[in-house]
């Protein structure tokens, strides 16, 4: 079976981008091809750390593991990269303990779990909103256990510039109700606030108008 090219997987990925992601990397570590190259090299590079004193020989390992994914399925990296903005990159999820749960994932390099990507068409607030409004979708349906609030977070994604968005569903003495957290690159995240302030510091921020939150 060929390989497939970078179109191939652009046309494979782009209809589904609207997904959680857990979605997206599903699809991917279903890839025939993929999983064959996942499992073999896992295992393979499993076995040789385990025969290592070197301290960093897990460490090692891992980056040759991933040198190796980004080199054999250069078209799918170069594919993501392309559909995420240049936000995100392929990248492996090794499990040396357990090499037939290692899978790969779409990393946006930020310390925080990311559920859902959203490309932007304008940094409108009309555009913003229908973001949230996505978002808000992905919350599950149960009530949230008191100060324990749902969380889900989307990366918001325009002309190469990705804030992410985390949406809180608290459960109060009054009933429910939802704040929003703005996590910019490089910066701490804000404080909790009002879902509307944040959509109106996320298009400050695109605009350029301000940076800060």
């Amino acid at each position: 079976m060929p390989h497939r090219s970078r179109e191939d997987w652009i046309a494979l990925l782009q209809p589904v981008l609207h997904q959680p992601l857990r979605h997206i990397e599903a699809l991917l570590n279903a890839d025939a091809e993929l999983q064959q190259w996942l499992q073999e090299a896992s295992y393979r590079a499993a076995m040789e750390a385990a025969g290592q004193a070197d301290p960093y020989a897990l460490s090692a390992a891992y980056q040759r593991l991933q040198d190796e994914l980004t080199t054999r399925f250069h078209e799918l990296a170069t594919a993501i990269t392309r559909l995420t903005q240049g936000c995100g990159r392929l990248r492996l999820n090794w499990q040396p303990d357990a090499p037939n749960y290692s899978r790969v994932e779409i990393d946006f390099g930020r310390d925080h779990t990311v559920d859902l990507f959203i490309p932007l068409s304008d940094p409108s607030l009309a555009t913003l909103r229908q973001a949230l409004e996505r978002l808000q979708r992905l919350l599950p349906a149960d009530d949230p256990y008191p100060r324990r609030p749902h969380q889900v977070t989307a990366m918001l994604a325009f002309q190469g510039r990705c804030p992410a968005l985390r949406l809180c569903d608290h459960l109060t003495p009054s009933g429910r109700c939802q704040t929003a957290i703005v996590l910019l690159p490089d910066q701490k995240p804000s404080a909790e606030m009002s879902p509307e302030h944040a959509l109106r510091l996320l298009q400050a921020y695109f605009s350029g108008t301000s940076e800060m939150v």
